[in-house]
């Protein structure tokens, strides 16, 4: 199966989506930072439920919506600022570094903290990136469709009672090239000193 350093690094496609994905949380801390600076309130809308009424819990009518407007202290806004900017850096760190581990966590975490609205690229990143560290460690190869490929091909001869073909996975220079090579061997040689005879 695919090495170890191959399993816990980044490719190139995952290196460059996951750059993208670093920029997405930077926009999101400056957005943020301007909300800051402004002290804005957070609206929430809600359709009407019955005839022309609103809910309680959304009070202020406007035109065919019911709203609830939420009027955030500014510690709200520096607290959400200081988490999305500070696991960006984060994810900039691990990215750059090419650590799967670190980006794949920080990545979850930004998204379960920005919620299902905004967050939801970043949790989608996280859990692309853990299933693709699953299919190499299994597989050899992190395409879903060449583990599928493998995976039928084993099905198969299994109840065939054969050994499985040799499946040549499509891999890309990026991971071909993340693979150790040993060192090669000196060209200087340094002959053992003879023993010292003992008078």
């Amino acid at each position: 199966m695919a090495p170890r350093e191959v399993v816990l690094g980044l490719d190139r496609i995952e290196y460059r989506i996951s750059l993208v994905a670093v920029g997405i949380a930077l926009i999101f801390a400056v957005i943020t930072a301007l909300d800051w600076a402004r002290n804005i309130a957070v609206t929430t809308t809600k359709a009407y439920v019955k005839g022309t009424s609103c809910p309680k819990s959304y009070p202020v009518h406007f035109q065919t919506v019911c709203e609830h407007i939420n009027h955030h202290a500014r510690s709200y806004w520096e607290v959400r600022f200081f988490f999305v900017f500070v696991v960006a850096v984060l994810l900039l760190y691990f990215t750059i570094r090419r650590k799967r581990a670190g980006v794949a966590c920080f990545a979850v975490f930004l998204g379960l903290g920005l919620g299902l609205g905004a967050g939801v690229v970043f949790l989608f990143l996280g859990v692309w990136l853990i299933l693709r560290a699953y299919r190499l460690q299994k597989y050899g190869v992190a395409s879903m469709f060449a583990t599928n490929r493998i995976a039928r091909d084993g099905a198969t001869a299994k109840r065939e009672g054969r050994a499985p073909s040799a499946t040549i996975a499509r891999t890309s220079t990026e991971v071909t090239s993340k693979v150790a090579t040993p060192p090669t061997a000196s060209k200087r040689y340094t002959p053992k000193k003879p023993p010292r005879k003992r008078r």
